[in-house]
């Protein structure tokens, strides 16, 4: 799951890609604070201003109470992170496709449907 924050601060306010980096290597360690096992699979994708995804940083890498892990031991839960993680982007991705094929036969019947969530369009098309 990649985690999405709602007050971010794009990478073109900080200096450079180092200083981005360290800044989100800290966000990171802040939503980890003292659940560091609940929010391990997750991600923390930075993007530029023109939304290209310029670095990665998932939680497993930062987490603090891994330290005392042997380097198999550790690529045991690292693998099983990105598992994890890879899963629930699947069941995301199915869960609005799911969603998008029920309002395209709303749409197609002439019932009302939801044209968006949050701002954005729910059915992908060109119009």
């Amino acid at each position: 799951m990649t985690a999405v924050a709602s007050k971010t601060t794009s990478v073109s306010s900080l200096p450079n890609a180092e200083v981005a980096y360290r800044y989100a290597c800290d966000v990171v360690l802040e939503l980890m604070n003292c659940r560091e096992v609940r929010p391990r699979h997750w991600q923390l994708d930075v993007h530029d201003g023109e939304g290209k995804k310029v670095f990665e940083i998932p939680f497993v890498e930062l987490d603090p109470t891994l330290s005392h892990l042997r380097a198999e031991q550790w690529k045991l839960v690292e693998h099983g992170s990105q598992v994890i993680r890879s899963f629930r982007d699947a069941l995301h991705a199915a869960s609005l496709t799911r969603r998008e094929a029920r309002l395209l036969v709303a749409r197609s019947c002439g019932r009302p449907y939801l044209a968006a969530d949050r701002g954005r369009k729910v059915i992908r098309d060109n119009s």
